[in-house]
């Protein structure tokens, strides 16, 4: 076997996170051990001159009892995060496209060989179907606000992407069309990349500022998540803040927030929200089912 082709397969075998025994591979190449450990030292000296770490591997050892060489990596925080990635698409959004399913099993098979058969086991817990256009288009959304670019929506109107959020069980996206802002769900809207960008503060200082009293506890979870400003911590039990925030979005997150924040203001959101409230109150006061309906 040529020397560029022994270096790209001991590469290929360390990133894979398999382990590397010279004695061995001198016998199933025909070459001497000597010769495996040139490659392995002139991969070595490759890694270090150019700085080819990638934040992933960090270096490569050799175990004496073993007599093998191995990618000593951060794969501990690695299989972590595929962990936490698997389990957020398990919780969020189980039922993935057939695409996601083979990415995930080649990330799998190609960078965690030593985790492989658990996480495949946890892959196999989602649920395989036809979704690429509907995953297709919450992509197409995200990438247009990350540009700053408008969308085309199935009736050829022009939208102006302002974010997207998850509730209701699916993706939501929010927009601005002829000076209104507006929410609609991703599974059933088709948007399409147009050719013309907006300035993202313009549409960034049309989104009103909502103000919340919370608690401190619920502060801490959605203070990364929002732009806001504080205007007072109220004895400690609870901060009055202002949330740049859609109208849909204030709603959905008075819904989840239930007990730990209260809308204030505006006075046009707060009616909204009481409306919305008194439906909820009218489903389950005045419209609940006997129970010989069940």
């Amino acid at each position: 076997m040529e020397q560029a082709h022994r270096i790209l397969s001991i590469y290929t075998r360390l990133l894979q996170q398999k382990v590397v025994n010279k004695y061995e591979l001198s016998n199933e190449w025909g070459v001497s051990s000597r010769t495996i450990q040139r490659d392995i030292d002139n991969i070595r000296n490759f890694l270090y001159d150019t700085d080819e770490w990638h934040g992933y591997r960090k270096e490569i050892t050799y175990n004496h009892k073993l007599e093998s060489y191995a990618m000593d990596s951060s794969s501990s925080n690695h299989e972590v995060s595929l962990y936490f990635l698997l389990t957020l698409l398990e919780t969020v959004s189980p039922d993935i496209d057939q695409h996601l399913y083979n990415y995930l099993e080649l990330l799998i098979a190609t960078f965690h060989t030593q985790h492989e058969s658990e996480l495949r086991a946890h892959l196999s817990k989602l649920k395989v179907g036809k979704r690429f256009d509907e995953l297709n288009h919450i992509v197409t959304a995200s990438r247009a606000i990350n540009k700053s670019q408008k969308l085309y929506t199935d009736n050829h109107q022009e939208i102006t992407p302002i974010g997207i959020q998850y509730y209701n069980f699916t993706f939501n996206l929010s927009y601005k069309m002829h000076d209104q802002i507006l929410s609609t769900d991703l599974k059933q809207k088709v948007v399409t990349f147009s050719p013309n960008h907006f300035h993202a503060q313009s549409v960034y200082n049309s989104i009103e500022w909502v103000t919340f009293e919370l608690v401190p506890e619920l502060y801490e979870l959605i203070r990364h998540r929002y732009q806001h400003k504080i205007i007072k911590l109220v004895n400690k039990k609870y901060y009055v803040i202002r949330i740049k925030m859609c109208v849909e979005d204030a709603i959905n997150f008075c819904f989840t927030a239930r007990n730990q924040a209260r809308l204030v203001g505006p006075e046009s959101t707060y009616q909204i929200v009481m409306k919305e409230l008194l439906k909820l109150q009218e489903t389950y006061l005045f419209t609940r089912l006997s129970a010989n309906e069940y």
